[in-house]
């Protein structure tokens, strides 16, 4: 799906045969919430594509502070995609409850793997490039962008017009999204819930995506 604020790229199951790979020869691994796949700095000793449930990429700002960079679900290729790094580039936690991956090892990935492991690349190059593009914005057009793309990644649109979106984020996760603090995210996500332009909390969300892309435009100015 390709939206004003999104990217080109869905892990939504209809669009994921662009990561189309058979991967039934290798381990599967099942994690819990809160569970830690790897650690930035860890040796990149194998891709993992996810199977099932979500997870957060993340790194460590100089600050202390916690940003993600990612939200990654089903059909997504997270840790050592180029041979370019020998340690992970982020810390890869599990969101949902239950999560599964494929394990690869790393001198495992052949010709047609690697051939996709390219595209996935580009994909998370491209997230990254979109919040990098928000960083000047102010708050509310960044957090109003990023629930735009997480309702074309991961929403589903009805009969009335509304995207909706259920994934297990804190406001304190959408904070760490956007760069900015719990307090403030909180609280532009309660003025946006006044005027009307969302409906939900703590991941439930829904919203009219035309009047959530002219209020981020209109926040952008």
């Amino acid at each position: 799906m390709t939206g004003p604020f999104g990217s080109t790229y869905s892990n939504k199951e209809s669009e994921l045969p662009i990561f189309d790979v058979v991967l039934e020869k290798y381990h599967v691994r099942e994690l819990g919430k809160g569970d830690t796949l790897y650690h930035v700095g860890d040796e990149a000793e194998a891709v993992f594509r996810i199977e099932e449930g979500l997870f957060k990429l993340s790194i460590d700002m100089f600050t202390g502070r916690e940003r993600i960079i990612s939200i990654v679900g089903p059909g997504d290729f997270i840790g050592a995609l180029t041979p370019a790094y020998e340690s992970y580039q982020d810390t890869a936690e599990a969101l949902s409850h239950r999560v599964k991956v494929s394990v690869v090892p790393s001198d495992q990935v052949d010709s047609a793997l690697q051939n996709v492991l390219h595209v996935a690349t580009g994909v998370h190059l491209q997230r990254a490039c979109e919040a990098l593009e928000d960083t000047e914005l102010p708050v509310n057009a960044r957090l109003a962008r990023t629930l735009l793309r997480l309702g074309e990644r991961f929403g589903n649109s009805s009969d009335d017009g509304k995207v909706h979106i259920t994934l297990p984020l804190t406001h304190e996760n959408l904070a760490s999204m956007i760069g900015a603090a719990r307090e403030t995210t909180t609280a532009i996500l309660g003025d946006m819930r006044s005027i009307g332009l969302i409906s939900g909390t703590r991941g439930h969300y829904s919203f009219n995506h035309h009047e959530l892309s002219e209020f981020a435009i209109d926040a952008s100015m």
